[in-house]
């Protein structure tokens, strides 16, 4: 599959959420990414067995300098940019990011980048 993209960005995009879901993982805690597509559309997910995000912070996860006061004391290096500027990476390319977590439990974030058709990808090359 083919997929139209910056690669740089892109690949910031998946180190900002692998290194978060790391970072907020259980000791032992299990990390899984994951593609797939549907339709004109690839689904990538990056999941932990973390502390997961709070309901009361979730819609604020992806604002300029958010750290839930739950994270606090887990990342000492952070100030609250990393998934700022995934959000903002993927508005640049169309497309969309959300997050699913249950707190104490796990926490998944999903974004989707548009396929390329495979003749078309020929072209690019």
């Amino acid at each position: 599959m083919t997929v139209f993209a910056d690669p740089d960005a892109i690949h910031q995009v998946v180190y900002n959420l692998c290194d978060n879901a790391v970072k907020f993982s259980k000791p032992g805690g299990q990390l899984s990414l994951n593609i797939h597509e549907k339709d004109k559309k690839v689904f990538f997910s990056v999941k932990n067995t973390g502390i997961g995000i709070p309901p009361e912070d979730l819609p604020f996860v992806f604002d300029r300098f958010f750290k839930s006061d739950k994270s606090r004391g887990l990342d000492k290096t952070g100030v609250g940019l990393g998934l700022y500027i995934v959000k903002t990476i993927l508005d640049s390319h169309g497309e969309e990011i959300w997050v699913k977590s249950e707190y104490g439990e796990y926490c998944e974030f999903v974004f989707t980048l548009s396929r390329v058709h495979e003749s078309k990808a020929q072209n690019i090359n």
